[in-house]
């Protein structure tokens, strides 16, 4: 299970369990080697009337940028911050947590977002 959700201005929510922890390391690790990765998702939202079905990272956020299109959420990332995040997630999948919660700040439109990983056991 993955689900992403923005439930205030400041912050976007990446909610995950086990087998969700392992489908993103793998992502990222992909987007890390191949440049972009993707995976489908369900009951998520960026907005009202902006549902996301699926998640893409690419490895070519200088700054970390985050944008919509008709249902994709793009998330752009340089390199360092995806080592890091597949570090976290492998820790994630360790561990059966995820602190700090915090991943990244990234830009979306005017705001600064910043996206936290919720481990659900």
């Amino acid at each position: 299970m993955i689900r992403i959700y923005r439930d205030d201005e400041d912050a976007l929510k990446l909610e995950f369990n086990f087998t969700g922890a392992v489908k993103l390391k793998e992502m990222f690790e992909k987007s890390l080697d191949k440049g972009k990765a993707g995976i489908q998702i369900s009951n998520s939202y960026l907005e009202d009337y902006k549902p996301i079905h699926v998640f893409i990272v690419t490895n070519q956020g200088d700054p970390s940028e985050l944008t919509y299109n008709e249902g994709e959420i793009i998330l752009e990332l340089d390199s360092d911050i995806i080592e890091f995040s597949i570090d976290r997630f492998n820790d994630s999948v360790s561990n059966k947590d995820f602190f700090p919660a915090e991943i990244c700040d990234v830009d979306y439109k005017e705001f600064e977002l910043t996206i936290y990983g919720i481990f659900i056991g």
